[in-house]
């Protein structure tokens, strides 16, 4: 059968006459026809799932699925056997689920199917009960549309995974005791919080690899190390691995750990790559005076407690005249804690890196939020200036710049040691810190009479030649309290070169120390590890 070519716009010369409402109906139609026609081919998913990425935190299990644009989606669980299921709209799978690593995590497969309207459906097996909490992420400059997907263990209650303490770290020297031993005296606790993490890269490095979240983690571990060998002392890592705590969340962990101080470590970045220099921040009026009106509007819904180590005391217990100037004097008390605190940092890391600003600045940042904690914040270097971010991503550096952060937390513990405190004692008692960092308006006269030693001593102990010190400059102090010995318990597998790597000390020392004529060690041997 022969078909006659025919144009939708063209009508026959001998065709009857149509009316004019009947034309014009006819190209409406037809117009839609065309314009359908055109359309049809392009419908495509709205979006594409480029990529999954897991993280595993102490107490949830996150879930990030890297999207080209906003989607909708609906969450839901299943049970026997636990399953959460991901429908998204309009979409399709541009990824390999397979190549995910669920190790550690209650996740057991997953596993996705396309169905009828475009919709993907993605399915969570699990070999436990979890609490899915999920939300959308809009673009930023280094990421794209994003899905998040929290599980949290049954059960969970925000915890934190603590670092193991070194087994030396509470001992004292026993000779130096000239009354009862201060077997009851408690540690200093300072909460450590490594800034972004997870899914959260925080500033992005001149070269476009370096990422904050992993310089950070890596200061805020040494911070964790050189202070956990120290008598009286009991750091707590807020986060440390490679997963993102809430901003708000960081501070109530503080809190929780009964800290007397918390120290966000962060790096900074700028637009141009002349920015340079360390920089410490407190909270300033302005948010303080917002943070006390919204506790005292929330004190009969929430649990909010001030007091720090000493006490609790529940804001809902009193009217609102009662609880706001309670928690103004706690906060008035907090931030002229932190600009000392941070003050004595500057001063014991003014030798070892530049300075941005030779004072604590004040800014309205959330982590810094806290009435009954002072808190500081360390923008440590930019990572946009190549020659600071370099020296940030190293090792030696990071360790030198921790161990000042360190020096400084202690010179402001010991200036005002917490009631009931080790460091209390020890000061009340006449035992002197290893060292001390040389403020500004100091001399070496003040130095000697306010540890009770001699200048002639001073400068024995470090070999000085003149009565002159600087700014910034470390001391050891004759008959100063040393770090402890951490101890380290062999395991399977293990080797003396890998101890050594993985706690930055010199297979000489480590033989030394040890007493060790070669390299040969034993699983369940006990190691002493030199201080770093």
């Amino acid at each position: 059968m022969a078909f006659q070519k025919t144009s939708v716009f063209s009508h026959s010369r001998n065709a009857p006459q149509r009316s004019e409402g009947a034309q014009t109906s006819a190209l409406c139609l037809t117009v839609i026809i065309w314009l359908c026609a055109l359309i049809a081919p392009t419908v495509v998913a709205a979006a594409e799932v480029r990529d999954l990425r897991l993280w595993r935190a102490p107490d949830h299990t996150r879930l990030v699925f890297d999207l080209s644009a906003g989607v909708d989606y609906k969450l839901f669980t299943l049970d026997a056997p636990e399953r959460v299921v991901i429908d998204i709209a309009d979409s399709t799978l541009a990824t390999r689920l397979g190549d995910i690593e669920f190790e550690d995590s209650p996740i057991t497969g997953l596993r996705s199917a396309t169905r009828d309207g475009g919709l993907l459906r993605v399915v969570i097996d699990l070999n436990t009960k979890t609490k899915p909490k999920s939300f959308t992420l809009e673009p930023n400059a280094e990421l794209g549309h994003r899905l998040v997907v929290d599980l949290y263990d049954e059960n969970a209650v925000d915890k934190v995974a603590p670092r193991e303490p070194t087994a030396a770290r509470a001992a004292t020297t026993a000779e130096r005791k000239p009354d009862k031993a201060p077997d009851q005296r408690r540690d200093i606790v300072v909460a450590i919080s490594a800034g972004h993490g997870g899914e959260d890269p925080g500033g992005i490095g001149y070269d476009g690899k370096l990422q904050e979240k992993n310089i950070t983690l890596r200061i805020a571990r040494e911070l964790y190390d050189y202070l956990d060998r120290m008598p009286g002392y009991s750091p707590v890592m807020v986060r440390d691995g490679d997963y993102y705590v809430k901003l708000s969340r960081r501070p109530e962990i503080a809190r929780e750990r009964r800290a007397d101080l918390f120290v966000a470590i962060h790096t900074d970045w700028y637009k141009t790559s002349r920015a340079r220099g360390l920089t410490i921040y407190a909270l300033s009026g302005d948010r303080a005076d917002r943070e006390n009106a919204r506790r005292v509007a929330q004190k009969e819904n929430t649990a909010d407690l001030l007091g720090g180590v000493g006490s609790d005391l529940s804001l809902g217990s009193w009217d609102d005249d009662v609880a706001l100037t309670l928690v103004s004097l706690q906060m008035a008390w907090s931030m002229e804690q932190s600009v000392i605190v941070g003050s004595r940092v500057l001063d014991a890391v003014g030798g070892i890196t530049r300075l941005r600003k030779t004072k604590v600045q004040q800014a309205s940042l959330e982590v810094l939020k806290s009435p009954d904690i002072p808190s500081i914040l360390i923008e440590t270097g930019y990572l946009t200036n190549p020659e600071e971010a370099k020296r940030l991503n190293t090792s030696s550096f990071q360790k030198q710049l921790a161990a000042g952060i360190g020096r400084g937390v202690m010179a402001y513990f010991y200036d005002a040691p917490p009631e009931g405190s080790l460091v209390a004692w020890q000061k009340a008692n006449g035992v002197t810190p290893a060292s001390y960092t040389v403020r500004r308006g100091d001399s070496l006269s003040m130095i000697a009479q306010r540890f009770g030693t001699t200048m002639a001593a001073l400068k024995e102990h470090n070999a000085l030649k003149s009565d002159g010190v600087q700014i910034g400059q470390v001391l050891k102090l004759p008959g100063g309290l040393e770090p402890a010995t951490r101890e380290h318990k062999i395991q399977s597998g293990e080797t003396l070169s890998g101890i050594a790597a993985r706690y930055r000390v010199s297979l000489a020392e480590l033989r030394r120390l040890n007493e060790l004529r070669a390299d040969r060690i034993l699983v369940g041997q006990v190691l002493k590890i030199p201080a770093s």
